[in-house]
């Protein structure tokens, strides 16, 4: 993933901080697209890149807070 520049990660930071229920949410989305994984018959690579991204995006909201207060 491409790393977005500080000010969105201090964004992001703040809001999971504010909100910890987006993290819940994201780990939701998380689980819905592994458990569609072993039916994707058809373009099983479009379901592994949203199995990628979804992961990518929950570590990124996760260490947002710390990365924000770093910066």
């Amino acid at each position: 993933m491409i790393r977005p520049d500080p000010k969105i990660t201090k964004v992001l930071g703040v809001a999971v901080r504010q909100h910890p229920e987006l993290l819940w949410w994201l780990e939701n989305v998380l689980a819905h697209e592994m458990k569609r994984l072993p039916y994707a018959v058809d373009n099983p690579a479009v379901f592994q890149g949203r199995c990628q991204m979804a992961t990518e995006l929950l570590e990124f909201a996760k260490e947002s807070p710390v990365l924000a207060a770093k910066l």
